[in-house]
């Protein structure tokens, strides 16, 4: 149910969409399935392009790695944050995924991230 015919569904993107910090919603398989316009803005991609790609393809790496934050959460529902460094410029980031489970198993990671510079 919505509000006054809005869906709810339409009303959480409105939310999510005017978040400051970026928003990446990825499957168990790192696959992006949605990401807010803070995200696109800052990442300069959009969301159209994003979807399908892995996570860490955004950030311009060619693999997960050790310090990836889809890693640490695979082992449990538990939430992490991390800071890590893109690999394509020299920006930092913190990331504080939302992990959900369902029946045990990983079905998606909200990442939470958010820019360490001071600039921003």
């Amino acid at each position: 149910m919505g509000i006054d015919g809005v869906s709810a569904e339409n009303l959480l993107n409105i939310i999510m969409d005017e978040v400051d910090e970026m928003l990446i919603i990825n499957d168990s398989d790192r696959n992006v399935i949605w990401m807010n316009r803070a995200a696109q803005r800052n990442l300069g991609i959009s969301l159209e392009d994003a979807v399908g790609s892995k996570c860490y393809e955004l950030f311009g790496a060619t693999c997960c790695c050790d310090s990836c934050v889809a890693n640490h959460t695979l082992g449990g529902p538990h939430h992490r944050g991390r800071k890590f460094k893109c690999t394509n410029i020299d920006k930092g980031y913190e990331c504080r995924p939302a992990p959900y489970y369902k029946e045990g198993k990983l079905k998606i990671v909200i990442q939470r991230i958010r820019s360490l510079d001071k600039n921003e």
